[in-house]
């Protein structure tokens, strides 16, 4: 039996190498700190450029350590660049970002996130380039205002919501689709 198992192990290599082979090159991320994306040809429900992508992105948690990007943020701009590298026009891609609970501190200034953390925001360049690109990055005024955080200690790339989830609700049943971070 252990024979047999090294003995397919080995047959099937070249076909992992040959696999391997033919995959494309990775599209380099428009949002400098994103991650490239790799087109397959031929995979299903890939980008298309005359759909329109409406989304929204929950973003509640905080990253797993400072020094790095939120996941919202992270992915955000991944998908954002990785649809424009495979030719979705920009009036095609509408993006927004709802922040509350942990994720805000995200949203800091560098002096605040500096004060707190004692390096600067990595969120805040991808941020800005979102929102160059045309997202729109939210956050919960209720959720700021219960917290005591001072709205003038966030990013100039952040607008007030009313609320998050009335935020939700209100892309929701303007066709956007939410993924949740």
């Amino acid at each position: 039996m252990k024979w047999c198992a090294i003995f397919l192990a080995m047959t099937m290599l070249p076909v992992v190498a040959v696999v391997c082979a033919e995959t494309p090159a990775p599209v380099p991320a428009m949002i400098p700190g994103a991650l490239p994306y790799v087109p397959i040809p031929g995979a299903v429900a890939a980008p298309d450029k005359g759909r329109v992508y409406k989304v929204i992105f929950n973003v509640t948690q905080a990253a797993p350590k400072p020094d790095q990007p939120a996941d919202g943020v992270l992915f955000a701009a991944t998908d954002l660049s990785a649809l424009r590298g495979q030719g979705v026009a920009a009036d095609n891609t509408r993006f927004a970002l709802i922040f509350h609970g942990p994720a805000v501190e995200a949203l800091l200034d560098n002096a605040s996130y500096r004060a707190k953390f004692g390096m600067n925001n990595p969120n805040l360049p991808m941020l800005a380039a979102l929102r160059r690109a045309g997202a729109e990055i939210l956050v919960c005024s209720q959720f700021i205002g219960a917290m005591k955080i001072d709205p003038h200690t966030l990013s100039p790339d952040v607008a007030l919501a009313a609320e998050a989830f009335i935020t939700l609700i209100t892309y929701q049943n303007n066709g956007y689709a939410v993924l949740e971070f």
